[in-house]
């Protein structure tokens, strides 16, 4: 059952997230479509692609299940680990898309996915969200370091333990769309980073022990900074072509 007390302080820490995120966001998009020299504008292009990621981590693990495990530091490095293999598997397939795909079909396909999870989070749509069909047994053990690598690894991956994953926000499945289609093979581990950044702050920070919900408009501030990331990105990358 949800607590008031808990609740209202997880979601103040999410808004704290969010809006700092959303600062950040401003701040790159607006130096990113009025800056005039190449450097400026790589640099914005980097810095969005760390904000998106780490909004789509937070938002991630934002829902606090009673069942959900606590930030150590091998579940860290798990998170990471799993994030930069995403990356890897993702940026690869892209590279190879991208030369089949036109590039206005990959950003239309991007703009509708990120329309669909910001009217999602809002709450306006109800779509239902696909989960990863790889598992981790139940028998997998996971009270030693090994264990919680392993744990971290399924975390950022999308995989759980036995029955299928119940994620809630659509924000990961709009950056793996992105990583296939629209960001460049380096620049998806930029994206990985701060997708671990925004996984393992939010975890670190989540109330244990408890099944917790943030305000709506808390998920709905980290889908429009994510959202806006990836738009400005690839205006970014339109305007460099």
């Amino acid at each position: 059952m949800t607590t008031t007390g808990p609740r209202a302080t997880w979601s103040r820490r999410l808004l704290t997230g969010a809006a700092a995120l959303a600062v950040v966001c401003a701040f790159a998009a607006t130096t990113a479509l009025v800056a005039e020299r190449n450097l400026a504008s790589a640099a914005s292009a980097l810095l969005l692609a760390l904000v998106a990621g780490a909004a789509a981590g937070t938002s991630a693990v934002s829902v606090s299940d009673a069942r959900a495990p606590g930030m150590t530091r091998w579940i860290a490095v798990g998170v990471v680990f799993g994030a930069g293999t995403a990356a890897l598997v993702l940026g690869g397939v892209g590279a190879l898309l991208g030369v089949v795909v036109p590039d206005v079909a990959a950003e239309t396909v991007v703009g509708v996915v990120a329309l669909a999870v910001v009217l999602r989070e809002a709450g306006v749509l109800r779509l239902p969200l696909p989960a990863n069909p790889l598992r981790i047994p139940k028998d997998v053990p996971d009270d030693d370091e090994w264990g919680e690598a392993r744990t971290g690894f399924a975390v950022a991956t999308l995989m759980r333990g036995g029955a299928a994953a119940r994620l809630t926000s659509g924000l990961p499945y709009l950056l793996a769309v992105a990583l296939l289609l629209v960001v460049p093979f380096g620049m998806a581990f930029v994206v990985a980073a701060g997708y671990a950044v925004g996984t393992i702050a939010g975890t670190a920070a989540r109330p244990a022990g408890r099944v917790l919900v943030p305000a709506a408009g808390v998920r709905l501030l980290l889908a429009l900074v994510c959202a806006v990331a990836v738009g400005v990105s690839m205006t970014i990358s339109i305007g460099a072509s």
